[in-house]
């Protein structure tokens, strides 16, 4: 793809310039001393972009990668009702009674099966 710009500075523009480079110093730097010539300013000026085959390539793939259908109603409640990841439990203690692992701050299981045991051999007697 080229961009044209096409000429339509008038004659005193470099004089224009000139003169607001005395008012402003930092576009003193960038213009020369000498005057320029207007023709300078009137070429005209092209700018061309060139894309490459592997950009082509990716483009086709990147059209290729859009939903052709739209996504029906269950396919959404199944994604979003689904069952979430179970995390890792960190909290991991020894019990005191038995030395079972148990998680922190809960009841030993072991334990509790015990004593659970133990109650009902005394309901029973």
């Amino acid at each position: 793809m080229a961009l044209r710009l096409l000429p339509f500075a008038p004659a005193n523009m470099s004089r224009s310039l000139l003169s607001e480079s005395l008012q402003f110093p930092r576009l003193a730097r960038f213009l020369p001393i000498t005057p320029i010539a207007t023709s300078e300013f009137l070429q005209p000026v092209s700018i061309s972009l060139n894309i490459p085959s592997l950009l082509s390539d990716l483009w086709d793939s990147v059209l290729r990668a859009v939903p052709k259908k739209k996504t029906s109603h269950m396919k959404k409640r199944h994604r979003q009702m689904a069952g979430k990841a179970l995390k890792d439990v960190k909290s991991l203690n020894r019990c005191p009674g038995c030395g079972q692992i148990k998680r922190a701050h809960l009841l030993c299981p072991t334990c509790v099966k015990d004593i659970k045991e133990s109650w009902r051999t005394l309901d029973m007697a």
